[in-house]
């Protein structure tokens, strides 16, 4: 059964340097449009909290189309913006209202 996951990451800088804000408001631009309702939030100079929503049969599918879209996305506006490379951690995926 598909259900709506809520994962947590965390995206980061492998340098430690800060993303612009027209980064971040570029990443959340791209993963809306893949529909994932992200929400980015600041950790650090260079590290964003980044929750977003999941339609997935399970926990680990979850996770993994969660990691997929922000990796894919991440990479375009990296790229786009000319930064060193990044690194995605995991920090939680629950059903969706728990």
């Amino acid at each position: 059964m598909v259900k709506a996951w809520l994962v947590r990451l965390e995206l980061a800088r492998d340098d430690g340097g800060p993303l612009s804000d027209e980064g971040i408001a570029e990443l959340t631009d791209l993963l809306t449009k893949d529909g994932v309702k992200p929400e980015l939030n600041r950790q650090g100079p260079g590290t964003i909290a980044v929750r977003m929503t999941v339609d997935a049969t399970d926990d680990m599918a979850a996770r993994s189309a969660a990691e997929r879209s922000l990796r894919d996305r991440a990479h375009q506006v990296w790229s786009a913006l000319g930064l060193p490379p990044f690194t995605i951690a995991f920090v939680e995926t629950k059903p969706e209202g728990e």
